[in-house]
């Protein structure tokens, strides 16, 4: 009880305080409580009329950034001749796309079990024209033995065997001779010592 006299007497002597642009007036005696004795009147509270009113607008927030894919100039709008999609349960799938500026796409999967547990086995090919004018085409697969793309346009490694060096030929042949007599380990002291080379 003792909280809420003082809370009380504590709001009424603030409130005493709020200065008049915020719509209350405050009353004449600068107190509530004082020791004279006067006439007992009532403060009076008016609301601000609209002229006396101050404006106040809301805090604008600060800009946030904005991401958007970069603007160039407007290109000819590419159609698309083809598009097949098959979605079935089973997670099974397969589609088909073709656009009119010569890339298609197509591709299917569909899972199969493996040592892991079961996994999607893809395979599909998607070709374009390439800046000087040769098509490219790939083919691929992809299942429990990774990704394995076919095309003439990928780098091939040289068939086995190739020719080797004939400094790795010589290193071959230093070491089917054994240990060289020009270079032997060097001994190692059964404790260490005490003259440091010297």
């Amino acid at each position: 009880m003792k909280i809420i006299v003082i809370a009380t007497v504590l709001s009424v002597c603030l409130a005493d305080r709020l200065p008049s642009h915020f719509g209350y007036a405050s009353p004449q005696p600068s107190s509530a409580f004082s020791h004279r004795s006067r006439p007992a009147s009532r403060p009076s509270f008016s609301a601000p009329t609209p002229a006396s009113r101050p404006s106040f607008s809301a805090p604008r927030p600060a800009p946030q950034p904005t991401y958007s894919a970069p603007r160039s100039a407007p290109g000819p709008v590419v159609p698309i001749l083809v598009d097949d999609r098959v979605h079935p349960d089973a997670g099974a799938y397969s589609f088909n796309v073709e656009t009119g500026d010569g890339i298609s796409r197509q591709e299917s999967g569909s899972p199969i079990p493996a040592k892991e547990g079961p996994v999607t086995a893809m395979s599909g090919a998607y070709s374009f024209t390439l800046p000087d004018g040769q098509l490219f085409e790939l083919r691929f697969v992809a299942d429990e033995n990774g990704f394995q793309p076919q095309s003439a346009f990928l780098p091939v490694a040289p068939a086995f065997p190739h020719p080797i060096p004939a400094h790795a030929l010589r290193q071959i042949e230093r070491a089917r001779q054994g240990p060289s007599q020009a270079y032997s380990a060097p001994s190692r002291p059964s404790r260490p010592s005490n003259s440091y080379g010297f």
